[in-house]
């Protein structure tokens, strides 16, 4: 809740004590994203106001000491030797707006994450400068988003089941989002309070319920007005910021500050030190969610179309019964009818068998039948059982990941993710995880194999040394083939070769055919065209050498 309203209007009115009546010194910026106006009274500085409009933690700080850096820039520099007459919070929004005394225009800070910019306004409300991209915003009127939610806390119960109801269908946790202040930690922690579980459908909530959520917010927000500021960690990870005492983060390690700029300051400053692992940490667990979706999702079809065991046990009988009365198949004749002795009744079914085939051989044919239905039912249940270990173990992962104590974990399980592929690895993850080539040793010679196009073009264009030399069947699709040449030699050996066109023709369409041409050159003459397809090449410079497949 670092960036929610009622922080920031927590963070205004400990702002207005210390910036009212001061005149601004300094205005510049050394950081990207970040923007530093010095202030002074009665020709004494007194202290410095601290903007971000970084992306993910956007900031208005004060700080009493500061120096100014010789790669420093100056911001919007008309603003120094004005005076600060006000600072304020607009009314459900999260827009910072600084007034002056000479009325001549004023600030506009927004705080909108992704959206986040400083704004300077004229008396018409258009844009007179920017913090950033000044020409794209400059004259133009600056607007006010419109909001229509309504404040859950101040609603009466009736309002609150009707405004849910209108969409009847969602989750309770997604229908509390259309209230003003429901952010998604608001959300978890006004169910936390109200005892509501928020898979809960909101077509099936009670007055009570609609009673509870509403004394459940209205705790919440009282708290936001007048608690301590507190910073909840996982381990050495800062996770959450709030004002008030978070109940659904209970047994959390938290750190508490005697004023709110101190806090936010420490949050804000600890999660840009974190935010690389904070960023992979939402990631994996974007990755981990999505996978353990799909896999549900196909696990729901292998049971929407389940193996048939009784078809396999079908056609053995068939199968069976053909076989037993071979006096019955006539030549010509593609239908019989075979006394069922597996019944008690020994009724006679009708069959259909090729007249041009035998007894044993008609028979085999519903052997064969019988066989693949129960391959196909050993498969369906073993496809079943794959997908439920994979869904568990994924599972598994992303509590893991949620419940990150120690850095060396995200680690940890970064390399799990690896392992599984779901992360696209860079090339220093390579060769510890997955290779785009398959290795060979032939008699001291290394010998790479591209696995598929894609991998042709890793290997051959940044995994290869340009003085490597690089094989490929001639007019014919197929592996790309690298002969590793580590002292640079001129020409490579005879016998590593040999070898290595064969494992180039073997990795081809060509790999049943014999004495098939192999083109080869150095890594350096090979050459990809602009917006060419996976693992097209134009090589220069080739020889030819024909071998046979291995």
């Amino acid at each position: 809740m670092h960036l929610h309203y009622l922080t920031l209007q927590r963070q205004v009115k400990f702002l207005r004590s210390m910036v009212l009546q001061h005149t601004i010194s300094e205005s510049y910026t050394q950081r990207k994203n970040e923007w530093i106006i010095g202030l002074e009274q009665n020709g004494q500085g007194s202290g410095y106001l601290q903007l971000s409009c970084d992306a993910q933690f956007p900031y208005i700080l004060f700080m009493e000491h500061n120096r100014r850096a010789k790669n420093s820039t100056d911001v919007m520099p008309h603003l120094i030797g004005r005076k600060i007459r006000d600072i304020n919070l607009l009314p459900g929004e999260r827009i910072v707006t600084i007034h002056f005394e000479d009325d001549l225009s004023e600030l506009f800070l927004q705080f909108f994450t992704t959206r986040s910019n400083f704004f300077l306004l004229d008396k018409q409300s258009l844009i007179v400068d920017a913090f950033k991209s000044r020409k794209k915003f400059a004259g133009e009127p600056f607007q006010i988003p419109a909001h229509a939610s309504q404040d859950l806390a101040e609603l009466a119960p009736e309002a609150v089941l009707a405004a849910l109801k209108a969409k009847s269908d969602l989750p309770l946790a997604k229908g509390l989002k259309q209230f003003q202040y429901m952010t998604g930690t608001a959300i978890q922690e006004t169910l936390h309070r109200s005892g509501i579980p928020g898979e809960k459908i909101v077509a099936e909530l009670t007055t009570e319920d609609a009673e509870r959520l509403i004394q459940a917010a209205t705790s919440l927000f009282q708290d936001a007005a007048n608690g301590a500021a507190r910073v909840y960690f996982q381990g050495e990870i800062p996770h959450k910021f709030s004002v008030g005492e978070l109940q659904h983060l209970t047994g959390m390690t938290a750190e508490t500050f005697d004023d709110i700029n101190r806090g936010l300051r420490y949050f804000n400053f600890q999660a840009l030190k974190f935010r690389g692992l904070i960023q992979k940490k939402t990631m994996f667990a974007s990755l981990l969610r999505k996978k353990i979706k799909s896999l549900r999702y196909n696990l729901k079809r292998a049971g929407s179309r389940p193996a048939d065991p009784e078809k396999a046990q079908y056609y053995q009988k068939i199968g069976q019964l053909v076989a037993s009365q071979p006096q019955l198949l006539k030549p010509g004749v593609s239908t019989v009818e075979l006394v069922d002795y597996y019944d008690p009744d020994m009724p006679t079914l009708k069959i259909d068998v090729n007249p041009e085939l035998s007894a044993s051989d008609n028979a085999e044919v519903y052997f064969k039948k019988a066989r693949r239905f129960e391959e196909k039912a050993g498969a369906h249940k073993e496809q079943k059982a794959h997908l439920e270990k994979q869904i568990s173990a994924f599972s598994s992962l992303l509590e893991e990941l949620e419940s990150l104590q120690q850095i060396k974990q995200l680690e940890k399980i970064e390399t799990q993710l690896k392992a599984q592929h779901l992360l696209q690895q860079g090339p220093r993850d390579v060769g510890e995880f997955r290779l785009p080539y398959k290795k060979h040793d032939f008699k001291g010679a290394e010998i790479w194999v591209g696995r598929s196009a894609r991998d042709n073009d890793e290997m051959t264009f940044k995994h290869a040394n340009k003085n490597d030399f690089w094989l490929h069947v001639q007019g014919n699709s197929g592996s790309h083939v690298v002969l590793r040449n580590p002292k640079r030699a001129e020409y490579p050996p005879q016998h590593a070769l040999e070898h290595a066109a064969r494992l180039a023709v073997t990795n081809s369409p060509a790999k049943h055919a014999s004495y098939v041409p192999v083109m080869y050159t150095l890594v350096k003459y090979v050459r990809k065209p602009r917006k060419s397809a996976p693992g097209s090449v134009i090589p220069s410079q080739t020889k030819t050498i024909f071998v046979d497949p291995l």
